[in-house]
């Protein structure tokens, strides 16, 4: 897949060569060939446009949409945070578009993601796939039901994304390693209450480390305009609550 820029208006679209067509635009058109064989083309409107393949984070673009999707701001502060490696295992609840999900499958040993509505296990699926991640197993279900099942101290990090979070915490969570993280992904200030009591209930078993909010603020620095970009992306989008298993 090619990653196209226009230099004049800084949109970006997703090409699949593949297809075996010509970019088709409303800024113009560019011939197949000359995609394929330049990093910069003139379409016959003259519009100038850079030709670059398309990274991960480009093809999450091209997501088949469902749930809202986790913000690229917030999942690379979990996995610095977490100190996530290839040699970590992750247990996910609740995979909305599989974003978390496939940004993970790229970093750690293996995922196991549960999902409780099929509809949207079958976007992750669909995702998936198109991203390549083979190191992910995904079941159908609710893991309040299937967390006590697993081995002991199996996981590193337990990444929550999904209603009433703190009925999970309120589990036995012996698969997580001792030292691991559990991370929720919660929208209101309220659920993070919610969460902290929980937490002095268990307190022998569980440590509050950290509450955060991660703000992201753009600029737009062209030519001689250099100020903030005020786009929705820039605004709050979860609390991320990160919690040590004792």
């Amino acid at each position: 897949m090619k990653l196209i820029i226009s230099t004049k208006t800084g949109n970006y679209y997703y090409f699949d060569e593949t297809k075996n067509q010509d970019f088709h635009t409303k800024e113009g058109f560019v011939k197949l060939d000359d995609i394929l064989n330049n990093k910069k083309v003139i379409s016959n409107t003259n519009k100038e446009f850079l030709v670059l393949e398309a990274s991960d984070f480009d093809k999450i673009n091209k997501f088949k949409r469902g749930p809202q999707l986790i913000q690229a701001k917030d999942l690379g502060y979990v996995v610095g945070r977490c100190r996530l490696s290839r040699k970590s295992c992750v247990l996910e609840a609740g995979g909305g578009m599989g974003v978390a999900t496939s940004f993970f499958s790229s970093i750690v040993d293996s995922v196991t993601t549960y999902e409780i509505r099929e509809e949207h296990l079958k976007i992750i699926r669909s995702n998936l796939d198109f991203m390549n991640c083979d190191n992910v197993e995904l079941k159908l279900g609710d893991l309040n039901d299937e967390i006590g099942s697993y081995e002991k101290e199996k996981f590193d990090l337990l990444f929550l994304d999904m209603p009433d979070v703190e009925k999970v915490l309120e589990k036995d969570l012996k698969s997580i390693k001792n030292g691991g993280y559990i991370v929720c992904y919660v929208p209101s200030i309220t659920q993070v209450l919610d969460i902290t009591k929980v937490i002095e209930e268990k307190h022998d078993e569980l440590y509050l480390e950290e509450t955060t909010e991660i703000i992201s603020r753009q600029w737009k620095c062209w030519g001689k305009v250099a100020r903030p970009n005020h786009r929705k992306e820039n605004d709050h989008t979860a609390f991320l609550v990160f919690i040590r298993k004792i």
